[in-house]
């Protein structure tokens, strides 16, 4: 068992019941300070249990809710929340859900980043189904809020689940007050314009997610960021977040070029390089990559 220093009586035992005993651990991610995920596995089921402490408290909370009210929409995206189980023990929030079997859109896209022959397939089929299944979040009124290639989750016989949805937000669940947009590398400009700006909340629209979306397929196919850091002489790593945010919104990086797959990143690049207001919704660009089968 992974050191469960800091996770509450209350959500271990519940974890337990659920899975079923004996039972065993395994910490997938952790944070000093921060939240905390573990794999429960047990003879009845698998099961995520997430963790945060302190002001951690309120983006596991915030979550939950966004959770529980897709799971009244009746959101495909988010199907596993129909299952979960949650509560707050002094001052430390949990969220328990099943554990989905399969690749994160990260680890699908491993052989193309490895520039393996014959993954192409796979990897377009994957990218189409993720393109889909945030497009029929969209339909139903939502923004996930921090799309990135590590947070979907590619199961089997059904549609790809998006996790990390602390910052989901539909017309019942207003956006955040104190969210700034997700991964500063993946933002519109237009998004890093709100994010740094001191109204609040920086609402992440759907056309911001198109953009995400595209620019995490980028990433997850190259290994690279999208934005053309090299030619700007900027190292990213460097700079705080804000103020990456600041010159993202102030357009001082354009697309990289790239050699990987010229199919697949050549109707990336026309996303991230449209104006916000024509750019394609996630539907259309599942089309847009569907047209490139065969083609790499």
């Amino acid at each position: 068992m992974n050191d469960l220093t800091g996770c509450p009586d209350e959500a271990r035992l519940a974890a337990e019941r659920l899975s079923g005993s004996p039972a065993s651990w395994r910490l997938v991610v952790g944070r000093r300070g921060g939240e905390a995920v573990w794999q429960v596995t047990g003879p009845g089921m698998d099961v995520a249990l997430k963790t945060g402490p302190g002001p951690a408290a309120a983006v596991v909370a915030r979550e939950t809710a966004a959770l529980e009210a897709m799971r009244s929409a009746g959101v495909p995206a988010t199907a596993y929340g129909k299952t979960t189980h949650h509560g707050c023990t002094q001052g430390m929030a949990w969220l328990i859900r099943p554990w989905l079997a399969g690749p994160t859109t990260w680890e699908v896209f491993q052989p193309i980043r490895d520039g393996q022959p014959d993954s192409h397939e796979r990897a377009l089929n994957a990218a189409v189904d993720l393109c889909t299944s945030v497009g029929s979040m969209h339909w139903y009124g939502w923004v996930h809020g921090d799309l990135q290639p590590h947070h979907s989750l590619h199961t089997d016989g059904g549609p790809v689940q998006l996790i990390g949805c602390s910052w989901s937000w539909a017309r019942d669940l207003p956006p955040s007050d104190v969210h700034v947009g997700g991964l500063a590398h993946l933002l519109s400009p237009e998004l890093a314009a709100a994010s740094v700006a001191a109204a609040r909340p920086a609402i992440t629209s759907q056309r911001d997610e198109v953009y995400a979306l595209a620019a995490g397929l980028w990433w997850a196919a190259t290994g690279q960021f999208p934005l053309d850091y090299q030619a700007a002489a900027i190292d990213p790593h460097a700079f705080a977040a804000r103020v990456l945010r600041q010159m993202i919104a102030d357009r001082r990086f354009k697309i990289a070029t790239t050699d990987v797959w010229p199919a697949f990143t050549t109707v990336l690049r026309t996303v991230l390089t449209a104006e916000a207001t024509r750019r394609p919704t996630a539907m259309q660009l599942a089309q847009q990559l569907r047209s490139i089968h065969g083609v790499v």
